[in-house]
């Protein structure tokens, strides 16, 4: 409730009035513009006549009664720019945003947040912002040339590098930082031979660039060949952005863009890139905007200012590796050929009226990137909006990943996209002009998905988009598509995709009733009111109430299918109740049986080996077994007797060794003396001793002397 409540009362938000309340306000335009900016949740809206950005933050509507609720900032500028801004865009970091015109680009820089609702500047009403002005001596000097279109790098580092395309059919690339300087420049054709004319030959022909936008970064090789040959580990490869250019006759060129160096030598532009099939128009003379769909193979949206949107698969052809290489000036000398494959082509509505409306009046769409999902987009003109949904970009990725060549013969044109026109401000031909001037996508948790579109007359829409469309889903359970099983139902191989998705797919609308806001001033006669009515009601039945009796056609039947399925399965469940009954009474049966079985077994077993164990003793002759058991038993009583023998020798042995040293300790006790009686005996000892030396030192003299 708080989300749709907050939607209901954005319009009635003061930050509207003030822009209501402004003089000219109410004045009839024709021209479309983008002066509407989201980040998050802060809501950044250019004033015209008071040249500032008022902004307020959607999270306050969620409580109504609060002061905050009906607050709002105003972000002055202290450089002004001198031209009319037709377009606003934020940086990827949410603190810069570009002001763009026909005549000139300036970048006001956001001031810091503080305070207890991260407010600028703690929430002041009127903050002074830095505005710097992007190549003004080049604008002033050359009044002729128009801006076209300016967009953020998404590849800059530091966030302040823009891409500034030009009406001499030049790609300028400035960095805020020196922002009168050109940091890059790439030439995207010949400069138009009179740029004093309000229209060159160049222009009507087609031949000046009208619109860009980048692809998903792709990873380039060193730019130094000598390098790469001597195979240096610190030499890294840089990511590259690949541009697409559109050019006013529907030709599409190709560029690679990197801003980490300031030389674009090398980067020369490629193209214009084959179609296929060939049209003889080239698929319109009129293309005024483009947008890349990220997802793998490219996929590029091409606008035509006469209502129609071409869908085209960029795909690219493998080159050898020989017929690549980088020069020592760092150019490439030859890139993969690139092809786009029309796939199909979007007719928008652009009047609910069923008169033919003037095929000479122009209306340039402005294509919006979708920040939730990669296969939906938005389309802004004075007309209107239309949220286009290109349902078969996921088959096409799952086509493109898989090894099966046959897969792509499944992939034909019977899918087809979906365009839903949301607003319609030009109901019938003779409408008063009521374009868009602002259009972006809330994506936050608490407001959910909300498209706000802006109207010329200061009215204010927030639409309900859906989160992720339920094609995109569908990778997230398998990456491969649901085959028939073998032991799949009836029913499931009837249909193999969900039932759901079946019934999304019959509910899914072609067409929608949008909502109608037309220019106050638009006077309405009654038949256009009743052709109106006419189409809203057949809509309602064809796209509506046909649909859902459709549907619940094939819900009846799913449900009478499943009933009559369920009533058989009831059936069939209960003669297996009954089956399972009689298996189980069996199964105890058979059980009792193995019971007595074993115990019959078992006695059987006992009998068996008594009745060996009594023929061997029955048998008149002995087994091996018996005989050496038998000769064990010889052998073992002759070791007893040696062993008797030995045990009583050992005794004897014993009784002779106690009584040994019996006597000797009875002997020592007896021949123990006193300490006087032992020193006697030496005393004698030495004396007997000398004695005997004396004598032998005399039986040596005796016998020397004789010897003589």
């Amino acid at each position: 409730m708080a989300t749709s409540s907050w939607r209901s009362a954005l319009n009635s938000h003061p930050i509207f009035d003030v822009l209501r309340g402004e003089e000219g306000a109410g004045d009839i335009e024709t021209n479309s513009q983008e002066l509407l900016a989201v980040n998050d949740s802060d809501l950044f809206i250019w004033d015209q006549f008071k040249v500032n950005l008022l902004t307020t933050n959607l999270k306050n509507l969620l409580e109504p009664d609060s002061d905050k609720s009906r607050s709002h900032q105003t972000l002055l500028c202290n450089n002004p720019p001198l031209f009319k801004v037709n377009r606003i865009e934020i940086n990827s970091t949410g603190c810069q945003i570009a002001l763009v015109g026909d005549h000139g680009v300036s970048v006001l820089e956001l001031p810091q947040r503080w305070g207890k609702y991260a407010d600028f500047e703690g929430g002041k009403k009127r903050i002074s912002c830095r505005t710097t002005t992007v190549a003004e001596r080049f604008f002033t000097t050359h009044q002729s040339v128009c801006l076209l279109q300016a967009s953020w790098h998404p590849g800059s580092k530091t966030d302040s590098h823009l891409i500034v395309l030009t009406s001499d059919n030049l790609l300028r690339v400035y960095d805020i930082n020196d922002a009168q300087n050109i940091y890059q420049i790439y030439p995207l054709g010949e400069t138009p031979s009179n740029s004093c004319l309000l229209s060159t030959f160049e222009e009507v022909l087609g031949d000046i660039a009208v619109s860009f936008d980048f692809g998903e970064p792709i990873e380039a090789p060193p730019a130094n060949l000598e390098s790469t040959r001597l195979n240096l580990k610190d030499q890294q490869s840089s990511d590259v952005y690949p541009v697409y250019i559109l050019r006013g006759n529907g030709d599409v060129y190709y560029l690679t863009l990197s801003v980490e160096e300031q030389s674009s030598a090398g980067n020369a532009i490629q193209g214009p890139l084959a179609m296929y099939p060939p049209a003889e128009d080239n698929y319109g003379l009129d293309a005024c905007s483009l947008l890349c769909l990220h997802t793998n193979p490219p996929v590029l949206a091409m606008a035509t200012s006469s209502g129609s949107v071409y869908h085209s698969i960029v795909l690219s052809k493998g080159v050898d590796d020989e017929t690549q290489s980088w020069s020592d000036d760092r150019s490439y000398k030859q890139e993969p050929e690139m092809s786009l494959y029309v796939y199909e082509k979007v007719e928008l509505e652009l009047s609910l009226s069923l008169e033919d409306e003037d095929d000479d009046a122009p209306c340039p769409i402005s294509l919006h990137r979708d920040p939730v999902t990669t296969d939906r987009y938005h389309c802004s003109h004075r007309a209107g909006v239309h949220s286009i949904l290109v349902t078969w970009l996921n088959r096409l990725e799952e086509i493109c990943c898989s090894e099966d060549d046959t897969a792509i013969q499944e992939f034909s044109q019977d899918q087809s996209c979906i365009a839903e026109h949301v607003v319609c401000t030009k109901p019938t031909s003779s409408s008063v002009p009521e374009p868009i001037h602002g259009l972006c996508i809330v994506s936050d948790k608490l407001l959910g998905v909300t498209l706000i579109c802006l109207t010329s007359s200061i009215n204010c829409l927030a639409l309900p988009l859906a989160n992720v469309h339920s094609v995109s889903s569908s990778l997230l359970s398998s990456s491969k598509p649901l085959q028939p099983r073998s032991g799949m139902s009836p029913l499931g191989k009837l249909h193999p995709e969900p039932f759901d998705k079946h019934i999304k797919k019959i509910l899914q609308r072609k067409t929608s009733n949008p909502v109608l806001r037309s220019h106050p001033k638009t006077e309405v006669t009654q038949q256009e009111f009743l052709q109106i009515l006419s189409r809203a009601t057949q809509i309602f039945r064809e796209e509506y109430i046909l649909k859902q009796e459709t549907a619940r056609e094939e819900i009846a039947k799913r449900v009478q299918v499943l009933r009559d399925q369920k009533e058989q399965q009831l059936v069939e469940l209960r003669d297996f109740e009954q089956e399972r009954e009689e298996i189980q009474e069996k199964a105890e049966r058979i059980a009792d049986k193995l019971e007595g079985a074993r115990d019959f077994q078992e006695q059987l077993l006992h009998r068996i080996e008594s009745m060996s164990r009594s023929l061997e003793t029955r048998l008149p002759m002995l087994s091996d077994a018996e005989k050496n058991m038998k000769k064990e038993l010889s052998t073992i009583g002759e070791k007893l007797k040696h062993l008797k023998n030995s045990l009583q020798q050992v005794r004897m042995k014993k009784d002779f060794q106690e009584r040994q040293m019996t006597q000797s300790e009875s002997a020592s006790k007896a021949s123990s003396m006193t300490p006087t009686q032992i020193k006697h005996v030496k005393t004698i000892l030495k004396e007997e001793g000398d004695k005997i030396g004396s004598l032998v030192k005399e039986v040596n003299t005796l016998k020397s002397i004789a010897g003589d």
